[in-house]
């Protein structure tokens, strides 16, 4: 941008709440001036970036009845892919214009803008389908942020804090600062409170500055309803989106405690499985930074030609800084995001070569085959002993993660198990009035057999066996000889005690843990 060709004030503005409260500014900055290029602007446009949030709707529909209100003018919303359903009960939301279903409307409010005003992005790049036309606009820019490093030469005036909570947060002080501290109005007021709630988790993070609490604390008294703002953010599901973050958690999640990482891929499929759409993933990587040993998620979502990753940290790892290495993306230090054009499998990969994740090909196709859950191995050449003792850890690790499993699943269902020495557990549903199974004992039995997920793996099956040489499964063959002759049982089987990496070739898959309700015939 020839900032020579503009009358600009080519500046980057840093707000700093200071002890005292106010929005303090730098010695170069007009506040007056920027308060007249605000009032004199005929037609301004208010945009936030893709797949928005709600720090994005709040900031733009917060920024429109606040100008509405000081300016005396009615600014166009505008969003790339629309106001996504989970954020329609805010105000005005049913004046935002979507790039996607209203591209020649978005087109003509950007044409004919003389001011642009572009919030919580920090390249014009994330307003995706618009951004071109933003770009070739000759309508003066700003910018109001809180993303790092924000793109310099897009923007005739930066107002920008990477250290404040939202963009709500610093459009609240910002237009404080500029219209003086009288209340806001309850639309606006709403709108920031919102999007200070969802880029914090209701206030449970980016919060270490006393502003955000003040800022909360002045809007709580502008007629809003904190309680039942906080209530329409969170109960947003429907079964579907319910029942698919169930299944992405269960089936789907996968967890290196070695490194404090998940990783949760989802494929379009998996979500075309559940009727769910792409916005109804707002908050899932949030969910995965509950577990208490992980320090960084990664959501990686396919969509379309694209495959976009979300990045979620506690403190160890910049996901900023990584967002940006793997892809070109950012964000900020603890929440960051990018679009990667690879494959989705090649996404993955690289994914988990930059987090230290994969593991040897050879290590993967000796010991592992299709297992999902690995832990972590560091990017080198293993000879020897070493690859040994990695495999020797993998199976370790292997063998935590699927205890963990089983004693979460007892604990839900309160069940009382017998656990063997081997891992096996046995619980005793009905008691047979036969003898003890003995070694070499011939028996038939019966059962049914389920995975942990609850899926129904073989719904009948009878056999007659010989208890002590019953292959591939030990762990069963361990829990018959506890049983007598008539007992009704349920048996959980790891899996490196049913049939292992392998499965049995049909219905049993590698690494899965098996769950029998066993009859044994009198």
């Amino acid at each position: 941008m020839e900032t020579t060709s503009r009358q600009t004030y080519n500046i980057l503005i840093y707000m700093h709440i200071k002890t005292t409260h106010t929005a303090k500014i730098g010695a170069t900055w007009d506040a007056a001036a920027l308060r007249g290029t605000l009032c004199a602007a005929d037609n301004v446009v208010l945009v936030a970036h893709m797949n928005a949030d709600g720090d994005a709707v709040g900031s733009v529909t917060g920024a429109y009845s606040l100008l509405a209100l000081h300016t005396g003018k009615t600014p166009t919303p505008l969003l790339p892919d629309g106001c996504p359903e989970d954020y329609l009960w805010l105000p005005n939301t049913d004046l935002i214009l979507s790039g996607k279903d209203n591209p020649d409307q978005c087109a003509d409010a950007i044409a004919k803008a003389d001011l642009i005003i572009c919030m919580d992005l920090n390249q014009m790049e994330r307003t995706g389908r618009l951004a071109d036309q933003l770009k070739a606009a000759s309508a003066k820019k700003i910018l109001i942020d809180h993303h790092e490093n924000p793109a310099q030469d897009a923007f005739d005036i930066i107002v920008s804090d990477p250290d404040i909570s939202s963009t709500c947060e610093l459009a609240f002080w910002l237009f404080r600062d500029l219209f003086g501290p009288q209340p806001f109005p309850a639309d606006a007021a709403t709108s920031l409170f919102t999007g200070m709630c969802t880029d914090t988790g209701t206030f449970a993070y980016s919060n270490r500055d006393a502003s955000l609490y003040l800022a909360a604390a002045e809007l709580s008294q502008c007629g809003i309803d904190p309680m039942d703002i906080n209530r329409r953010i969170k109960n947003t599901f429907t079964p579907n989106r319910l029942r698919f973050f169930g299944h992405a958690m269960s089936q789907l999640l996968t967890v290196y405690p070695d490194r404090q990482v998940a990783l949760l891929p989802l494929r379009e499929s998996d979500m075309a499985a559940y009727g769910v759409e792409s916005h109804e993933l707002t908050g899932l990587v949030n969910e995965v930074m509950k577990l208490r040993d992980t320090d960084c998620a990664v959501l990686i979502r396919e969509e379309g030609d694209h495959v976009r990753l979300s990045l979620r940290s506690k403190q160890r790892y910049d996901v900023n800084l990584l967002a940006h290495e793997l892809f070109g993306g950012g964000g900020h230090q603890r929440a960051a995001g990018a679009t990667s054009t690879l494959p989705f499998a090649d996404t993955v990969k690289k994914v988990k070569h930059k987090l230290g994740l994969a593991m040897l090909a050879a290590a993967c196709a000796i010991t592992f085959s299709a297992c999902r859950d690995v832990p972590v191995v560091e990017q080198q050449a293993y000879r020897g002993d070493t690859l040994k003792e990695s495999l020797i850890d993998a199976n370790r690790h292997i063998a935590r993660s699927e205890e963990v499993q089983i004693d979460n699943y007892i604990a839900r269902r309160q069940w009382t198990m017998q656990r063997l020495p081997s891992g096996v557990r046995v619980m005793r549903t009905e008691a047979g009035s036969g003898g003890a199974v003995d070694y070499e004992d011939t028996v038939a039995i019966t059962y049914r057999l389920e995975a942990l997920s609850g899926q129904v793996v073989y719904s009948h099956v009878a056999d007659t066996v010989v208890a002590g040489k019953l292959q591939p499964t030990r762990g069963l063959d361990a829990a018959l000889r506890t049983l007598h002759r008539g007992d009704r049982a349920t048996v959980i089987v790891p899996s490196e005690q049913a049939y292992g990496v392998l499965g049995d070739g049909n219905r049993v898959s590698s690494r899965m843990v098996l769950i029998y309700d066993i009859k044994i015939n009198q």
